[in-house]
């Protein structure tokens, strides 16, 4: 396959830069025209079998147009000019049939980057999937990595790779021209084996990069997913009580993602953030500090510009326990008059929104063992189960499962248990923040450690 990014960027560009005139010339006083072309590949082993090979290509046209103070949007799956057209003609007639809204607008023209490309390393081209046998096979030896690692290991819901790569491009007549080819690839699989009561318990555990060779390998996945099973053989309901919480990296992780929801001018305007009007304030401990940063080469939410054509930018949102702001894209920003962070995300059609990008809770200096080791008496969360969160009040409750600490040390496995405590607790009660902080996610965090949190279980 020949496929040179540049020339694919150049033709896209181009062709949107056409719908987007074409927009004006029928009636919109201001649009903005978004094209995708990409190929995705996905293959699936289970009971050594190749039950799944998908390899597609894709593309997308997203558009909005502006009149009258009124904003219509739209998409299509068809890049071929007669259907966008169509589609233009169509939402232009649509538009006074809308109610105005004077905050939904393009960014300012003097707000768009127009500098130099930013490298970031977005795009391995190994990513561009050639020949599939190697894809296959890393498959293929991870569910028999899963299969074979213990004789308790009774089944799986298989181990399967993907791969995906794309080019978008975004054109306004503000003269936002947005380009970027990004691509990653994945490796997952999943393990089950029975107890001794015969609950089936589960395991799983993947593997995405941007680079081909920043990708687990394939026996040491499957393991990890076989041994994460293996784990919960024999959970038992811990007693009911105040226990200090030990959140291991991924179920921290968890916890930063629901904050994040909260912490954007969408959920302040909308009403759905109890932590809206409390910038300035304590809401964590002194050890929390929380970043988003889509400047970082090579992680999976880095971007050089955000969906309304801004410079990316580092944003601080908690520092030292403090609130320090709330993302903000242009249509919130204009609700609340909260500025603009640079972190719209680009939907493929309708307004950008707010989207972290590479979030992270900052490390602090000892090992998760040490953190461990500071508790009598604990839970480690590996992780949680539900919905159990209310962003307007903050009040989280959600099932859990992972190990007791005793007498510094990890021992019995649990489950089927409930943690919970309202948000602001959780933040401010977390005692410190562990060194392990890896790039395996979008949002990533350290272990931390809780002073205090009510579990439910037996008794």
């Amino acid at each position: 396959m020949n496929y040179d990014p540049q020339a694919r960027q150049d033709r896209l560009l181009s062709l949107a830069q056409r719908f987007v005139d074409y927009a004006l010339d029928r009636g919109a006083e201001a649009a903005e025209v978004s094209l995708s072309e990409g190929q995705e590949f996905s293959c699936r082993y289970r009971d050594k079998t190749l039950d799944q090979l998908e390899q597609a290509g894709s593309s997308g046209v997203g558009l909005r147009l502006f009149r009258e103070g009124r904003v219509v949007s739209g998409s299509s799956s068809d890049l071929e000019p007669s259907v966008v057209h169509s589609l233009v003609d169509d939402l232009v007639e649509a538009a006074p049939y809308l109610d105005p809204d004077e905050h939904n607008q393009l960014a300012p023209a003097q707000d768009l980057y127009t500098g130099p490309p930013i490298e970031l390393g977005l795009l391995d081209p190994a990513t561009i999937v050639e020949d599939a046998e190697p894809r296959l096979e890393r498959a293929r030896v991870a569910e028999a990595t899963v299969r074979g690692f213990d004789e308790r290991i009774t089944a799986t819901e298989g181990a399967g790779f993907s791969a995906v790569y794309s080019t978008s491009v975004t054109a306004a007549s503000n003269g936002l021209k947005r380009v970027i080819s990004a691509g990653w690839q994945s490796l997952g699989a999943d393990a089950i084996c029975d107890d001794a009561e015969g609950k089936k318990r589960n395991g799983s555990w993947y593997s995405v990069s941007r680079e081909l060779g920043g990708l687990m390998t394939a026996e040491t996945l499957g393991s990890t997913a076989a041994k994460r099973a293996l784990a919960r053989i024999g959970a038992s309901k811990p007693s009911t009580g105040a226990y200090p919480v030990i959140w291991d990296r991924h179920a921290a992780a968890s916890l930063l993602g629901l904050l994040s929801s909260i912490l954007t001018a969408s959920a302040v305007y909308r009403k759905q953030s109890y932590l809206a009007d409390r910038q300035g304030d304590f809401v964590a401990s002194d050890c929390f500090t929380l970043i988003d940063d889509p400047l970082l080469p090579g992680l999976l939410g880095s971007s050089p510009v955000d969906g309304e054509g801004r410079q990316r930018r580092q944003n601080t949102l908690v520092e030292d326990g403090v609130l320090k702001t709330f993302l903000a894209a242009q249509y919130s920003s204009n609700r609340t008059g909260l500025p603009c962070t640079s972190s719209a995300g680009r939907p493929m059609a309708g307004t950008p929104g707010e989207a972290t990008t590479n979030l992270y809770l900052r490390p602090g200096q000892r090992s998760p063992e040490a953190l461990i080791g500071d508790v009598d008496k604990g839970i480690f969360l590996e992780g949680t189960i539900g919905f159990g969160f209310n962003p307007v009040t903050g009040e989280f409750s959600r099932g859990g499962w992972g190990r007791m600490i005793r007498g510094g040390e990890l021992a019995e496995p649990i489950g089927e248990f409930t943690i919970s405590a309202s948000f602001e607790d959780i933040l401010k009660g977390i005692e410190e923040v562990a060194d392990d902080l890896i790039w395996d996610r979008r949002t990533v965090s350290p272990t931390l450690r809780v002073a205090s949190m009510a579990v439910g279980g037996r008794g």
